[in-house]
């Protein structure tokens, strides 16, 4: 049996994660560690993340903007940590609350830091006063392009709007496109912060 062609939007999602994701490998380690810096001062500076009282973040993997040092802040500034896991069976992430990140991050689906569920307790959603997502590719319009398994995409979309507007995309400035291709269930974010901008889309 012959696989169905990629649809012209698929074509053009799958090109920008191949260029993107290669841009971002391609930034040194001490790139990537200075820009997650700077990324780290805007978002703290941030009127969501200021705001918030329960926090929505991510461990990062690979060449993603750093987060250890978002996730640290957090804590310490007295906020409720949430951070996702991927279920596999239900094709959709699970949230955890995590007060102790090094004791309680495990290696997870695609080897990404998770919470350990035997440490943490759940997290309902609509607790949640600030999210931050990772993401391949963003565009000035909110526009976001993941690793096309359309797990965050599931997460945003149920987001309310109050919610859907407190909702930080981290990014390099070599993620930001002209426009990342958006199809009907593909969610969206308020803002991105890079190292060099804060990208309002609200």
């Amino acid at each position: 049996m012959t696989k169905p062609s990629r649809s012209p939007e698929e074509k053009r999602k799958w090109e920008i994660r191949r260029c993107i994701g290669a841009a971002r490998d391609g930034l040194s380690a001490e790139e990537r560690e200075d820009k997650s810096r700077i990324i780290f001062t805007r978002v703290v500076q941030a009127w969501e993340y200021q705001q918030a009282a329960t926090v929505l973040a991510y461990a990062h993997f690979r060449s993603e903007v750093q987060t250890d040092r978002l996730l640290r802040a957090t804590l310490a500034a007295g906020k409720r940590l949430v951070l996702p896991r991927v279920n596999r069976a239900r094709h959709e992430l699970d949230l955890y609350l995590v007060t102790d990140p090094a004791r309680q991050l495990v290696p997870g689906a695609w080897d990404i830091p998770e919470p350990d569920p035997a440490q943490c307790a759940a997290a309902p959603l609509e607790e949640i006063d600030c999210v931050i997502a990772p993401g391949v590719a963003f565009d000035p319009w909110g526009g976001r392009t993941g690793y096309g398994g359309g797990f965050y995409d599931r997460l945003l979309n149920a987001l309310s709007p109050a919610q859907a507007r407190v909702c930080l995309g981290l990014a390099y400035e070599v993620q930001i496109v002209h426009e990342v291709p958006r199809g009907l269930f593909d969610a969206h974010v308020g803002a991105v912060a890079t190292e060099l901008r804060l990208v309002e889309n609200r």
